[in-house]
């Protein structure tokens, strides 16, 4: 089962995409956030439940967030 999440913004670059789930990661000024969410999002959906989540963007169109659920 794959759960999909996708938006119709403005995509973000290859540059984002490769460091978006590294901890600490964060586009936003110091002070504003920290860069937590989905490094730890992705922990949870692959480390304890051995699924995966992964992103995938088009710059100048949208991006998208993929949770592929591997139900027994």
């Amino acid at each position: 089962m794959r759960i999909k999440i996708k938006d119709n913004g403005t995509g973000v670059s290859e540059e984002i995409i490769s460091q978006i789930f590294d901890p600490s990661f964060t586009t936003t000024s110091v002070g504003k956030a920290t860069g937590t969410g989905l490094s730890i999002s992705r922990h949870i959906v692959e480390e304890t439940e051995g699924d995966s989540l992964t992103c995938s963007s088009v710059l100048g169109e949208k991006t998208e967030f993929t949770i592929a659920l591997h139900l027994e």
